[in-house]
């Protein structure tokens, strides 16, 4: 796997982290999920660390080994959305937020599955 696909798989829904060892929880309702934002978050994937950075505006930064990508984030019902430019080539990976011994963990519709916690509130 090259980094420009891992980096791509790391946000909402486009890793296969695997459910063992997380309790399955309810879903945040949409309002709790929007209440992540503004914040600068980690992701965990495939050994791979990628921070990334959501304004209230629906803007996103991500960064991982010396790369940079912008992109958005927007809410699908209940299910969180991100779209890179680079790193998911505009296509929105979306899913349901539960969180889970501190870490809040996306399920996408194809049972992929995401890792992610806040590290700071961010201005904006």
């Amino acid at each position: 796997m090259n980094l420009r696909t891992a980096l791509a798989a790391t946000l909402i829904a486009a890793t296969s982290l695997p459910l063992a060892g997380f309790a399955v929880a309810a879903p945040l309702a949409r309002s709790e999920v929007t209440k992540l934002f503004p914040g600068q978050f980690e992701a965990q994937v495939k050994g791979y660390r990628v921070s990334f950075s959501g304004s209230g505006n629906g803007s996103i930064v991500g960064a991982a080994y010396g790369q940079q990508d912008t992109g958005r984030w927007f809410m699908r019902g209940s299910a969180l959305c991100v779209a890179f430019d680079k790193w998911t080539k505009g296509e929105a990976k979306c899913g349901r937020i539960s969180q889970q011994g501190g870490w809040y963990v996306a399920s996408g519709n194809d049972g992929d599955v995401l890792k992610f916690r806040r590290t700071d509130v961010a201005q904006n």
